[in-house]
């Protein structure tokens, strides 16, 4: 492939803290796994369970096929929140996490070609703990400012999924789903749970993504060593090897992310791209692997842009259908921000 333009690569320096920076206060961060079948079913198909405290996030496991439908709702001292449909993950048995709020009870309605499958899951719910996080530096020429791992409270002892190479050649762009109603103050613990969701109760033994960002457009550290260096991560089954997931912070289906998430996202979707000499506006081949979920058999040469959107490869409506529209957007941007990048 022929670049239009010339950077050296750039490496971060630290996959933990970054330099200059002290560590955020690490909260303890707990989980609670109920088993539906345990919980009382109302007379509406749903069933209410009770984790027996305080929570932020949940998520939904099961095993075996996944329902067709998963809706939970939470309660908090404001009353009932709305229903939310949590899609479930690619090759995981289990949802997306739900960022919640603060929250004392669920309840969960799911069905299988129309019958109630309530009683063949699990709900897990996260209680992150609260601390603000360290603010953002930069640690790297051309890297804009990032909460590394230690700043935002990753409790490294959870962390048991080894670092594996590979060589960056695009960028993938999802959304974390859930909810937009959340305060940019609590994003660091949003991270902290939804690396607990991953890492423990998903089994993966990691955050999936490379770098998260949040409605404010503060980016967040998220797989280990996957700034520092080109790491495989658990974003896009079937595409993980060779690209970089970020994950905007939020539900993009029905709303279109906020400037200063655009602006992040392509910031570091330009700098990631400029260490391996890869143009944002470019095209690239990536071969599929296997994947359930897939748009693609294993060993299928895929033509994609070097930075695309989840439900390219996979049957997802990741990252939302108004935060696919702005990919056009985020190419534009990480290309002017690489071609304005002077070493």
């Amino acid at each position: 492939m022929r670049l239009r333009f010339s950077v050296p690569i750039v490496l971060l320096l630290t996959t933990t803290a970054l330099p200059g920076a002290s560590a955020a206060e690490t909260p303890e961060t707990t989980s609670t796994r109920i088993a539906l079948r345990d919980a009382p079913m109302n007379r509406d198909a749903t069933r209410e369970v009770h984790p027996g405290g305080v929570f932020d996030l949940v998520g939904i496991t099961w095993r075996g096929p996944a329902p067709d439908r998963v809706e939970v709702r939470t309660r908090s001292a404001a009353g009932w929140s709305p229903w939310s449909e949590l899609e479930a993950i690619d090759a995981a048995q289990g949802s997306e996490p739900l960022w919640t709020g603060r929250a004392d009870t669920a309840e969960v309605r799911a069905s299988r070609a129309g019958a109630d499958v309530t009683g063949e899951l699990e709900l897990v719910a996260i209680n992150p703990g609260s601390a603000p996080a360290a603010p953002p530096r930069s640690s790297a020429p051309g890297q804009p400012p990032v909460v590394g791992r230690a700043q935002w409270g990753a409790d490294e002892s959870q962390m048991t999924w080894p670092p594996e190479r590979t060589e960056t050649k695009a960028v993938v762009v999802h959304h974390t789903a859930g909810t937009n109603d959340y305060d940019c103050g609590r994003s660091a613990d949003i991270v902290r749970a939804i690396y607990r969701y991953h890492a423990v109760e998903l089994k993966w033994g990691d955050i999936g993504y490379h770098a998260l960002v949040d409605k404010c457009g503060t980016i967040f550290e998220g797989r280990a060593g996957g700034l520092r260096d080109d790491i495989i991560g658990g974003h896009a089954r079937g595409f993980n090897g060779g690209t970089f997931g970020v994950s905007m912070m939020g539900n993009y289906d029905r709303i279109a992310p906020s400037g200063a998430t655009i602006e992040s996202v392509a910031a570091i979707s330009a700098w990631k791209l400029n260490t391996a000499r890869i143009p944002a506006d470019g095209r690239i081949e990536l071969i599929a692997g296997p994947a359930n979920n897939s748009h693609f058999p294993p060993g299928a040469a895929v033509p994609l842009p070097t930075i695309f959107g989840h439900r390219d490869v996979s049957k997802t409506a990741c990252p939302g259908q108004r935060g696919y529209e702005q990919l056009d957007k985020i190419r534009a941007r990480a290309t002017a921000m690489q071609r304005d990048y002077r070493p």
